[in-house]
């Protein structure tokens, strides 16, 4: 995973007991050119899945943590990542612990 990143909520990054609700890989993401300092776009995004229009719009409500960091505090994202769902969007069920795949993350800018 080396220099590869991902976008997330900083509430995420900031509060440990949060679990991403709501994680999706952006295909045009990863084909986005690397930073100055090396790192790439790896084109996962971890929401908590509760945020408004307005947080999502913001900037500064994201950070770009290494994947590599966000595999380890969340396994069973690093499962996600592992098991090559790229181009695909999934639901954290709190209830089995687990992600559900809810499709292809093909978002459509019409």
């Amino acid at each position: 995973m080396g220099n590869l990143i991902a976008f997330a909520a900083r509430r995420l990054v900031e509060d440990e007991s949060l679990t991403p609700g709501y994680v999706y890989h952006d295909p045009e993401d990863a084909t986005l050119p690397p930073a100055p300092d090396g790192r790439r776009a790896s084109g996962w995004n971890l929401l908590v899945g509760d945020e408004t229009d307005e947080q999502l719009a913001d900037a500064a409500e994201l950070l770009m943590p290494d994947l590599e960091w966000l595999v380890e505090r969340y396994p069973e994202f690093g499962r996600i990542v592992s098991s090559g769902s790229q181009g695909r969007q999934f639901e954290w069920d709190a209830a089995e612990g687990t992600y559900t795949d809810v499709g292809p993350s093909t978002f459509d800018e019409d």
